[in-house]
């Protein structure tokens, strides 16, 4: 952890470096440390500390959101397990992340929307994606993959959910309104998602969600076994959503806000079970 008192050491064998913004004298000629694994670069400001990251081709954590980073030098990194980036730099590197084939964790800030079409198909070993991916998110063997955040309701409509057989922590979220109109979101494609533990439905404009059609779902005496948590806001619904609800067995909290539906909700004696908190806002 660079400070003053180690300002003007050097730091030729150290695996792990942590820099602040307002930390003025880490020298770019002291630092070309080739053994460095782990880098972390934080504060407010946008300008990256004068790093020759082109020297440390075995590093495993990167994490400078916020900071811009030249592409090349991300796209060589091809051992990083986990990358923090910001989504403009994010952008700019979406043609060559594929080379990233190792990546456990992708974190892109929240601050910008990524409209671009990011292509994660081969990174198999991908566990955490996070970020405003607002534009096409493509994924392809997702087996390894346990929290998705925030994908749009149009990517996630072109999944294969019965793929994502670890998924635990899953945010659908909708800025923009669909060149095709209303986006649905079958309920049915969320419960093929067995390990499920936290969804979050978001939208500012809106996300339909399907329930009277899918006869399959209403059927069912349980639902989505393994959530624990569901959030649901501005979501508008064609019906009362609570019989739908109430059939979850391990839900603990339930968060409704800004929701759209004209008619009464009820729910019976028997529902919600382990029900601990209820938001309706």
């Amino acid at each position: 952890v660079y400070n003053d008192h180690v300002a003007q050491h050097s730091s030729t064998t150290c695996r792990r470096e942590v820099v602040h913004h307002q930390f003025k004298r880490y020298s770019y000629e002291k630092c070309k440390n080739k053994r460095m694994r782990s880098f972390l670069y934080f504060g407010e400001s946008y300008n990256l500390v004068e790093r020759d990251f082109e020297t440390t081709k075995l590093l495993r954590v990167l994490d400078v959101r916020r900071h811009g980073v030249p592409s090349k030098i991300i796209g060589d990194q091809i051992h990083l397990r986990y990358l923090g980036i910001d989504s403009y730099s994010l952008r700019d590197i979406a043609a060559i992340i594929s080379k990233l084939r190792f990546l456990q964790t992708l974190e892109a800030d929240d601050y910008y929307p990524i409209e671009e079409t990011i292509d994660l198909r081969k990174l198999t070993s991908l566990r955490h994606v996070i970020g405003k991916f607002f534009g096409e998110l493509l994924i392809g063997d997702a087996a390894n993959l346990q929290t998705l955040r925030f994908i749009s309701s149009a990517s996630w409509n072109k999944l294969k959910p019965e793929l994502l057989i670890n998924l635990r922590d899953l945010e659908i979220y909708d800025n923009y309104k669909s060149k095709e109109g209303r986006v649905s979101v079958s309920w049915a494609s969320l419960t093929k998602l067995r390990n499920l533990r936290v969804l979050r439905l978001m939208a500012n404009h809106g996300i339909y969600l399907s329930l009277k059609s899918e006869e399959a779902v209403r059927s069912m005496d349980v639902i989505s076994s393994s959530l624990v948590s569901v959030t649901l806001d501005a979501i508008t619904f064609g019906e009362d959503p609570m019989p739908f609800l109430q059939k979850m067995p391990r839900l603990e909290d339930l968060i409704l806000l800004s929701c759209n539906y004209s008619g009464k909700m009820s729910v019976s004696e028997q529902g919600f079970g382990r029900l601990r908190k209820l938001d309706l806002l």
